[in-house]
């Protein structure tokens, strides 16, 4: 397990311009897969990522509406996730001032990857690679090899099969990632 604090985050332009990034947790610079919240202060379009397959869900404001490909839907706030290719034409259209997002992105044909977001209880996941972060408080992340408490703001890497347990206000962020097969 490694566990990165709050300050390991870097906030970084998006591709197009039109807002930052803080990326919680990759694989390397020139990444092929990356954890990352995003702000949305208006209407925007995605950068494109070909070959890229991304998933995000709503992490702070009133809701967020995605047009994907011109396919309306909302973005989660509980629960797996919205998918999408990193080639489609997506707009983001904040309902109210705003909105955080948190998303992850694998490069195609080198992993697969699923993202949830966990309010409260528990759950038990399974991955190559098994990011959480924690939001809003500290959550316990239990593995074959150790136990953690994870603070708020800070994202754990761990392998294998973990257990995931959010309360007392705290949500988790859980992206877990299996290696493509050829």
């Amino acid at each position: 397990m490694l566990l990165l604090p709050a300050t390991a985050a870097r906030r970084m332009p998006w591709k197009n311009g039109a807002g930052f990034t803080t990326v919680l947790a990759t694989d390397a610079d020139v990444w092929s897969w990356r954890l990352a919240i995003a702000d949305v202060p208006s209407r925007a379009a995605f950068s494109p990522y070909p070959d890229v397959d991304r998933q995000l869900s709503l992490l702070e404001g009133e809701g967020l509406w995605l047009e994907i490909d011109g396919a309306r839907c909302r973005a989660p706030r509980e629960g797996h996730a919205v998918a999408f290719r990193g080639e489609a034409r997506v707009i983001g259209e904040p309902v109210g001032d705003g909105v955080r997002d948190v998303n992850l992105m694998v490069r195609r044909g080198i992993w697969r990857g699923a993202l949830q977001m966990l309010a409260t209880g528990a759950t038990d996941v399974t991955g190559d690679v098994v990011v959480v972060h924690a939001i809003g408080g500290a959550i316990s992340v239990s593995s074959e090899a150790a136990m953690t408490t994870v603070p708020g703001g800070a994202t754990l890497l761990t392998t294998g099969c973990a257990n995931v347990r959010c309360d007392g206000g705290a949500t988790a962020a859980i992206a877990t990632m299996q290696a493509a097969q050829g």
